[in-house]
This record gives C-alpha cells, structure tokens and sequence, in this order.
C-alpha cells in the first residue's frame, strides 16, 4: 500500500505540491494572525499567505523564478504590509532552488533563507527587550535552521544526481547489450552467408566444370564420360551433406562460429584431397608445400580449406576449366602462407560479376584470424591469390 502510494506520488509531482502549497497556505495564515501582527486585518493576511505559496505548486519545474516570487512577496509582505509568518514558504522554495535549481543558485539561496526568513524569526522571537543572550540563541538556532534545509537540499540533489547517472548507465548498458547483440546476429549472418557462398559456389562450379567436359567425353570416351558422371553424383551428394550440415547448425539455439565444436570441418590436411577432387572434375591443378606444418585450430584451418576452395571455383568461373593452376603452401616459421595462382584463359580474363562476394569472403576469413588475403592479376597473364595466416599461441604446436 505505501510503496504504491509513493509510486503515486512520482508520477503526479504537481498535485502532490498543490496540497503541500494547500497547508502551507493555511499555516501561513494562521501564522500571519498570531500575536506576532495584531494589527494585520483578515483578508489581508489571508491573500499573502495564499500568494505566497501559491509558486511552490511550480517549484519542480520552474524552481528558481518561482523562489524568487516568494521571495519578493515575503520581502514586501513584511516590509510595506506588515504580513510576518512567511519563513515556511521562504524555506520551502530554498529548499527547491538547492534541490531542482542551478547548482550555483543553492548558496545565493542559503543566503536568502537565512537573511530572508529565519533571521527575521529570531529577531521576533527574541523581542525588543529581551536579554541578548537570548537574543543570540535564536538567531544560533536560526543560522542552524537555514543551514539544516540547505544541507538536506544539497544531499536531496546528489541523491537524484546518482539516481539519474544510475539510470542513464543501465540506458547505455542496455544499449550497449542490444548493439553487441545485433553485430552478433551480423556477424553470424556474415559466416552463414559465407558458408553457403563457399559450399554452394564450389559444388555447383565443380559440377558445371564436370557436366562440360562429359558432353565431349561422350562424344570421344564413353567411358571417361562415365567417370565424370560418377565425380558429378559424388560432388552433388557432398554439397548435399555440406547444406544440410548447416541446416543442422542454423537449427541449434546455442550460439557458433568458425571454431565451435560440432561436426567435423575440413582443415589445412584436406587441402590435397581437394586439390585432387578439382584435379579430378577437369581442371589441370597441381600442389606444393614447403616447410614444416604446423597444427592450426579448426577456426584457422578451415579458413585455409575455403579460400583454397573459392579460389580454385574462381579459376573455373572466370578463367576456364581448362586453365592450369598452382596450389602452394608454405609453412614458415611464424605464418603459413598459402597461394593460388592460375595461368590465364586463352582470351581476355573474364570481369568477375558485379555483387560478388567470394574475394570479400576470403578476406573476412582470414582477418577473423589475424591474417589478410592479397588479390591481383599476374605480370604475365592469369590471376593470385595468396593468403597470409599468423600462427596463434595454439598453432605453434608442430607436427612431428
């Protein structure tokens, strides 16, 4: 019940000061025909009273003009009419200047308090004939009254000052989470799109390069035709495999990448079998490799596996699938260096489509691991790939 009136309270700030200016109006006319102004009529007590408080129903939203109202009215209330007993609202809107108002307006309204409002009660209280040691007690009670609402005014402020950084840092961190959460599902838009790119691109070139060269094998080599036939079958159930492995992935709630755990990926060691399986659909590749290899992660190796891959497709889309090409790895001391070069077609090098994403699919690959993909014609006609790949901490391990 109280937690869900002080909820209340919150969300209606200005009736809650209309009824705080209510009572202080009554209070002030009370005050106002106490002994200390006998000679004050009703209506004219009443009217400054009512007045005086009437700016503390806007003292949240315009705190410092409306402290200055009541300040005036106070002021002139004493001085021309003769109206005392205004000390409350003069503390009140103090009270909302420190609290709601400019900082550099909470000491000019200590001042104003303690001049304006309560030093006038000790003097009063005090009494023209009154010892001066009663004297200085009120007025010692009247400096510490003023500075009793500055100071809860003060701590007032601070409180809301943290409440507001407290909410404006759970703001940013919820944005911060939202944003973190959207290059996620970005970045795992980018890894499936280069997955598919890689699985279907290759399997379908490969099986284009191999449906090419049957229909003149038919014609020439019954028999050969039948082995490109059996090459096409098996590279179609592959790719099939390959698309349905990724079904599997995208099904799974948990969240994966290139180094996640799950069915086996292809790596560095099957760059062979690859080369071999393109050897086999018709194009004339062959492969080196120097230096002493060294174990790469699943993430790394399978880098390595696709941008070998899309290389070898792009030698057969745009350059023919009868062009030579060369697959070398070299496995230096602190990066492995892997490069695809092809020869050139007969004729002019075909313009690679526009939208294409195979070269920005190896580079994407291969930063994700700390390594870069160069691109760019030969001197002498064809076309290079080559890849650079930083060993990690847990790549150093080499193979005995």
């Amino acid at each position: 019940m109280v937690e869900r009136y002080v909820e209340w309270c919150r969300r209606n700030p200005v009736v809650v000061d209309a009824v705080l200016a209510v009572l202080v109006a009554l209070i002030g006319i009370a005050l106002a025909r106490s002994a200390y102004s006998p000679r004050v009529q009703w209506d004219q007590s009443t009217v400054v009273a009512v007045v005086a408080a009437a700016p503390i129903v806007l003292r949240r939203r315009f705190p410092l003009p409306s402290a200055i109202v009541t300040a005036v009215i106070a002021a002139v209330a004493l001085s021309v009419i003769g109206v005392r007993g205004l000390e409350l609202p003069v503390l009140i809107m103090g009270y909302s200047v420190v609290v709601y108002g400019p900082r550099w307006a909470g000491p000019l309204m200590a001042g104003v308090m303690l001049f304006g409002g309560v030093l006038p009660f000790a003097v009063r209280g005090g009494g023209a004939g009154a010892p001066a040691g009663v004297l200085v007690f009120m007025v010692v009670v009247s400096v510490l009254v003023a500075l009793c609402v500055w100071l809860a005014g003060a701590l007032r402020r601070a409180r809301r000052r943290s409440v507001e950084q407290l909410r404006e840092r759970a703001r940013l961190l919820e944005e911060g989470r939202r944003q973190e959460v959207r290059l996620e599902l970005l970045a795992e838009r980018a890894r499936i799109s280069r997955e598919v790119h890689d699985v279907v691109a290759h399997s379908l070139s490969g099986i284009i390069a191999q449906a090419d060269g049957g229909q003149y094998a038919a014609t020439r080599d019954p028999g050969r035709a039948v082995d490109v036939l059996a090459g096409i079958a098996t590279t179609g159930r592959e790719a099939l495999n390959d698309v349905r492995g990724l079904l599997d992935m995208l099904r799974d709630t948990a969240p994966v990448d290139d180094t996640a755990d799950g069915g086996p990926q292809p790596g560095a060691d099957d760059v062979p079998a690859l080369v071999e399986q393109v050897r086999a659909g018709g194009l004339p590749v062959t492969f080196g490799t120097s230096g002493t290899p060294a174990t790469l992660t699943t993430g790394a190796g399978l880098a390595v596996y696709r941008v070998v891959q899309e290389a070898l497709t792009n030698v057969v889309k745009h350059a023919g699938p009868s062009t030579p090409a060369r697959v070398g790895m070299d496995w230096g001391r602190d990066e492995l260096t892997v490069e695809i070069r092809d020869d050139g077609a007969s004729g002019p090098r075909p313009t690679p489509p526009r939208g294409g994403h195979g070269l920005v699919g190896m580079r994407e690959r291969a930063a994700l691991h700390g390594g870069s993909v160069e691109t760019g014609p030969n001197t002498g006609g064809g076309f290079t790939v080559r890849m650079r790949l930083p060993y990690a901490r847990t790549d150093r391990t080499v193979r005995t």
